[in-house]
């Protein structure tokens, strides 16, 4: 215990170093614009205690009509999503850190004591907790009858989704030094891919954790412990044709979702996350510009740099429009062809780290304060 408490203040001190680096000019200001959409407040709601003094990305989920939020305290909300109703509030008794997962029928959060926690999505009874090996910071996903979770050393758990019993472990050699946090791994048929602090990606058999590939998303570089950071904190994103993953202070790369192999790369920086629109991808690096990329060539398409130093979650896309939040609680929002700035909301409540969550013709959004937001965006 002792050894990883360590090794957790160590990552800590490389996640403020690398966040003074990237924030180190001093955040744009808001810039005037002329709007060409209207932004609706469809309703918010309060989800509890404010996650501002620790640095998490607590995301909402949306499953079947009906979001789900935490905060750090360990209270669990399932909301209406056409008008935020309450359908049921669960208290899980421990420190939340990866927040929020849903699926088969389990409502899912990770904690920084080291455990696993399901809820029944109807209804929020706990049904069981597991334990892992350290702390919890990315969401718990499931499928096919698992729940997969990563912790903050590297390792990758498998349990089942029945009872919680460990179904298997994936292990692998991380840095002694990486940022605080680690990627959502995404499950894609009978597979789990999953990235770590050492700029790895890998493919794993969902039913008993054995590697079916391995790829290189960047290699560190540099004389000292923080020049050589390259974290895959960013989640995969995984389509039919190819994996696209990216790493801090590294690279954004297509993969062959096969084989592993590399299909492009681009020199880029970022710890957040990548959208799709099906033709290109979308991104915020560590500088908070907001790029555009053909995802089958690579090929640069746009750079927003209008909002740089604003602290930039993931970009999500909705509709013809790219959207993403900044640590004031703004939602800017982009053209897709283009990135100029269509419109521009606030739900205040302080910064917005978690990524937005698009279902249908709603925007919902999350800050620190524990304001959870439904918006929808309309032509002026």
């Amino acid at each position: 215990m002792k050894l990883r408490s360590a090794v957790l203040s160590v990552m800590s001190l490389a996640l403020v170093a690398c966040a003074s680096r990237a924030v180190r000019e001093a955040p744009a200001a808001l810039v005037e614009f002329q709007p060409t959409y209207e932004v609706k407040q469809v309703w918010s709601a309060d989800v509890g205690a404010s996650a501002k003094k620790s640095y998490l990305r607590l995301a909402p989920n949306v499953s079947e009509g009906t979001v789900y939020a935490a905060d750090p305290k360990g209270k669990v909300t399932a909301f209406a999503a056409d008008s935020g109703r309450k359908k049921w509030v669960a208290d899980v008794s421990a420190p939340v850190g990866g927040a929020v997962g849903v699926g088969d029928n389990l409502v899912l959060v990770g904690t920084r004591r080291g455990q696993v926690i399901a809820l029944a999505r109807e209804t929020g009874e706990k049904l069981w907790t597991a334990a892992v090996s350290s702390e919890v910071l990315a969401p718990p996903v499931a499928g096919e009858g698992v729940v997969v979770v990563q912790c903050v050393d590297g390792r990758l758990f498998g349990f089942g989704v029945a009872d919680g019993k460990r179904l298997w472990v994936y292990e692998r050699t991380e840095p002694a030094l990486s940022l605080r946090g680690t990627d959502t791994p995404v499950i894609v048929a009978d597979a789990v891919i999953a990235g770590f602090a050492s700029g790895k990606l890998a493919a794993l058999r969902l039913r008993d954790g054995t590697a079916m590939w391995e790829a290189t998303v960047s290699q560190p570089r540099g004389r000292n412990e923080i020049d050589r950071l390259v974290d895959v904190d960013a989640p995969p994103l995984a389509l039919a044709d190819a994996v696209y993953a990216a790493s801090y202070q590294g690279k954004l790369v297509a993969l062959n979702p096969r084989s592993g192999a590399v299909i492009w790369s681009r020199d880029v920086s970022t710890y957040t996350g990548i959208a799709t629109d099906g033709a290109n991808l979308y991104l915020t690096d560590d500088k908070s510009r907001v790029l555009a990329f053909d995802r089958r060539t690579g090929a640069s398409l746009w750079k927003q740099e209008g909002l740089h130093g604003r602290r930039l979650n993931a970009p999500v896309v909705y509709r013809d429009v790219v959207a993403v939040a900044d640590y004031e609680g703004y939602v800017h929002w982009l053209a897709r062809d283009d990135g100029r700035l269509v419109a521009r909301s606030s739900i205040g409540g302080g910064p917005i780290r978690a990524p937005a969550v698009v279902d249908g013709e709603t925007l919902f959004v999350s800050s620190v304060s524990g304001t959870l937001a439904a918006l929808r965006l309309t032509q002026k």
